[in-house]
């Protein structure tokens, strides 16, 4: 039998977990909420918080047309890609981000080429840029002479060329656009966001552009991960609980996804990350706090962790098979046998059902929370103003406070 005592181990015991978890893209940005007074308009709205128009339309339920909604501002960003340095498009979700160091650190919106005239996906690169340019009309344009800088000029007052000829990143004369389907197949910006961009690329840039529908990110700081849900501007096709579930079997994700939270998600595609593992619950035990590579994920009545943190955290030890196909906690003579997915646990020699089957996440064992205390003797509580999962292990000295405990 394998020892796990390294599990319990400070920033040991839960290695695999947080380096397959980390391949995930991050997660970036602050929702808000706008009350909206009055006929505010929507567009003059979104360009103040840096978004489209489309993006609040889609996070928001209704047509919005009344003028007295409490708006939800979409700030937070799940990435599409993780680990990347320049400029990164997610066709469906009608965004340009730009990476710095690996990690993305500005989300912009922006309109895409319309159907028939789609904007390509690839990697590329930026070969030109120009200031205040003149657009020399293509042959599908009305216009039969160049358009000099000024008003009535649809590239703006920023130019970002890119290696696929007669596609770029640019202003535009029509910033109500950003955010729609509506051009030939550049990506148009708001000019304040195409001036900002415009400093931060230079030519070599690379760019990639992708079309991704759903999109899962990770935020360590709450050990959640997130799920992003977009509209088909392009009519590639829908996306089915099962097809996100074996997505996520690439990040060893899919016996543990809430797949209750990705169907709601799926309903509507309003881009607004959704919570499909994990949470933003907390771990206190005997006062102190556990850290939790991945929150806890509740599952009936019961809390799935990841198992070394809260083993250590109770005083026990762990030993695991060789095939990972069983899981031992034991502190003084008792013992509990836990096998992946199996609804019973043994315990001390008799058969136990549990209210959450243990699991593999990333090949790392979570077990549950509230049974496992129990078992050992222990007690849990609930912190609602906290939202924190209060436990007492047993072996301390004093009594566990006994508001909230079920």
């Amino acid at each position: 039998m394998a020892s796990l005592t390294a599990l319990a181990q400070p920033g040991r015991g839960q290695e695999e977990l947080s380096r397959s978890l980390a391949r995930l893209a991050p997660v970036f940005g602050q929702p808000q909420l706008y009350p909206r007074n009055g006929t505010e308009d929507i567009f003059a709205i979104a360009r103040r918080f840096g978004v489209s128009a489309s993006a609040v339309y889609n996070a928001n339920i209704g047509d919005l047309l009344l003028g007295d909604e409490l708006l939800l501002i979409p700030g937070e960003h799940v990435a599409p890609l993780s680990f990347r340095e320049g400029v990164v498009v997610n066709l469906a979700e009608r965004n340009i981000y730009y990476y710095e160091k690996g990690r993305p650190v500005r989300a912009f919106p922006a309109a895409i080429g319309k159907r028939g005239w789609e904007t390509p996906t690839g990697d590329f690169t930026i070969i030109n840029k120009a200031k205040n340019p003149t657009w020399f009309p293509p042959s599908w344009a009305l216009e039969e002479k160049p358009v000099p800088p000024g008003p009535d000029n649809p590239l703006g007052d920023r130019w970002m060329g890119l290696s696929v000829q007669g596609y770029g990143i640019h202003a535009t004369n029509a910033p109500s656009s950003v955010g729609l389907y509506v051009s030939h197949g550049c990506m148009r910006m708001y000019p304040e966001q195409a001036q900002e961009l415009y400093d931060l690329v230079s030519v070599g840039t690379p760019v990639v552009i992708v079309y991704r529908r759903v999109v899962f990110g990770f935020w360590p700081e709450e050990g959640v991960v997130y799920m992003a849900h977009y509209p088909d501007p392009y009519l590639i096709g829908e996306v089915w609980p099962e097809r996100v579930r074996e997505m996520l079997e690439e990040y060893g994700l899919d016996q543990v996804v809430d797949m209750k939270a990705v169907g709601k998600a799926l309903e509507r595609p309003s881009g607004v990350p959704t919570p499909i593992v994990g949470s933003r619950v907390k771990v206190v035990v005997n006062g102190e706090p556990v850290k939790l590579a991945l929150g806890p994920t509740r599952v009936r009545g019961d809390w799935l962790v990841p198992a070394g943190p809260l083993v250590k955290a109770l005083r026990a030890e762990m030993e695991m098979g060789p095939r990972r196909d069983y899981f031992v906690v034991k502190r003084g003579t008792d013992r509990i046998f836990y096998s992946p997915r199996c609804p019973d646990a043994l315990v001390n020699g008799q058969m136990i059902r549990l209210e959450a089957a243990p699991q593999l996440a990333a090949g790392y064992p979570l077990i549950p929370l509230k049974a496992t205390v129990t078992l050992l003797g222990g007690s849990v509580g609930w912190d609602e103003k906290r939202r924190t999962v209060l436990v007492w292990d047993g072996w301390g000295i004093g009594a566990f406070p006994r508001a909230g405990v079920r």
